[in-house]
């Protein structure tokens, strides 16, 4: 069920406020189960059978290991960490990667002449890998000793099935909430804050992310010998602007949504095309994410501990495996390791040579490698991105005119300016107001009313169009 469709806001949503509010306190989180069982089967009912059943798997092994005393079973503490973890893994490997896997193989052989055989054709259940990786966070911590298991299955069924952010996040540790899944307060206040973030988010979605998105699929389905300079440039900041507003959209609505049921979420994105440098991207961009890599592969890979060479080579691993986390195909793997690259040239030189430039001279440079990086991204394949780069790079190649609309236009340049007014500090605390709640009351909600009417006349006059994430 997406958050932009009618079924979810008109009816799905109303529902769900009332019984969360009606539901005495020691059923609340049956009630949010229930809600999200819901939610989810409405789209994906298979999987949500495979989801409980690996979740109850987690919750016997995490408890299992938790009763066992650290100073005399570190070994089968360590096994039953490397069991839940291999659980999980095997789960995203088989239905995220086993047919891209299989399907290379399949031409290794096929070239070299040898016996080739079928390619299973297995589909990816929406939010697999949100799911497991916040399965992983319990168990480690758990492990670790920075966090305590959940009071009962209940309590962490109710953590993994979370709907608002089981699509696509915020990707949530259990300590984070482990006390809102105790005791939730229920008040007006969250309900209108909550609304408010949901209605904004909700804006961003459908009035500027879908918009841009329809520039950035024109252009990016025509063949490359066809392709313009201009035409190129222009689906590539298109898609900046359709894949930064379609996320943060789904942060906004999945934070705005917990809000109202009492629960808060850890913000997902903090202006990130003002950083400076890659580094601070990542700081600011999917934050959720990248302190997941930071503490879960990163640091136990040794992280800056075992020199320069090692911390390198550590951060160019951890990046590969977030782009092979993104999806299956090997425009992902080369957009990781790109982003890599540019973390470890950050490391190595970068951030120490840049203070010599303006800031928005660092700004500029930052946007315009990530648009790069954003083509690789969003190509169907290594050739198509090799080429349409360098169409990018040929100031004199003229191509396919492209005819926009004028609504396209104007989200496309409602896009920039938003996301333009933070490079100005001076506009910093306007745009804080804008997109956050520091408005009065009164004028923030009926500002975001009027952005959910006019979404809402979009979404009833345009085709259906998914969330980018949750092809993730």
């Amino acid at each position: 069920m997406q958050f932009d469709s009618p079924i979810f806001f008109l009816a799905f949503l109303p529902f769900a406020i009332a019984l969360i509010f009606a539901a005495p306190r020691r059923y609340s989180n049956v009630a949010i189960i229930i809600l999200s069982l819901v939610f989810y089967t409405w789209g994906e009912p298979r999987f949500a059978l495979v989801v409980v059943a690996s979740a109850a798997f987690d919750w016997i092994v995490a408890r299992t290991m938790h009763r066992i005393p650290e100073d005399r079973g570190r070994r089968s503490r360590k096994l039953l960490l490397l069991a839940t973890i291999g659980e999980n893994v095997g789960l995203l490997v088989f239905y995220k990667y086993l047919a891209f896997a299989v399907g290379n193989l399949d031409r290794v052989l096929s070239l070299a002449g040898g016996k080739t055989f079928a390619v299973p054709s297995i589909a990816l259940p929406i939010g697999v890998s949100f799911v497991v990786f916040e399965k992983i966070t319990y168990v480690v911590d758990l492990y670790r000793g920075v966090a305590l298991p959940a009071n009962s299955f209940l309590d962490y069924l109710a953590y993994v099935l979370l709907f608002p952010k089981l699509l696509a996040g915020p990707i949530v540790k259990y300590h984070e909430i482990a006390d809102q899944l105790k005791v939730r307060p229920k008040n007006l206040e969250d309900i209108r804050e909550g609304a408010t973030r949901f209605c904004y988010g909700m804006g961003k979605k459908v009035l500027i992310a879908d918009l841009s998105g329809d520039i950035a699929n024109a252009v990016f389905l025509v063949p490359v010998a066809r392709l313009g300079f201009q035409e190129a440039w222009l689906g590539a900041l298109a898609f900046s602007v359709q894949i930064y507003f379609d996320f943060s959209a789904y942060s906004d609505m999945a934070i705005g949504i917990a809000r109202v049921l009492g629960f808060r979420l850890r913000e997902n994105f903090n202006y990130p095309y003002t950083a400076q440098n890659i580094t601070e991207f990542w700081r600011r961009w999917h934050i959720s994410l990248s302190s997941w890599i930071r503490e879960y592969i990163y640091i136990p890979l040794g992280g800056s501990r075992a020199g320069k060479g090692r911390t390198y080579l550590n951060l160019t691993v951890a990046f590969l495996l977030c782009g092979i986390w993104h999806g299956a195909a090997w425009t992902f793997v080369v957009w990781g390791i790109f982003q890599g690259l540019f973390l470890v040239m950050d490391r190595a030189f970068w951030l120490e040579k840049q203070m010599g430039l303006p800031v928005i001279a660092r700004q500029l440079g930052t946007f315009l490698i990530v648009t790069v990086s954003w083509v690789i991204f969003r190509s169907p394949d290594i050739s198509h991105a090799v080429g349409y780069l360098g169409v990018m790079a040929s100031v004199l190649k003229h191509g396919t005119f492209l005819y926009l609309r004028n609504d396209q236009i104007a989200a496309m340049i409602l896009g920039y300016i938003l996301i333009a007014i933070p490079f100005a500090k001076r506009y910093q605390d306007w745009a804080d107001r804008f997109v956050g709640m520091q408005w009065a009351p009164d004028s923030s909600l009926c500002a975001s009313m009027a952005v959910l009417v006019l979404a809402i006349g979009r979404v009833s006059a345009a085709s259906f169009s998914p969330f980018l994430y949750f092809r993730f």
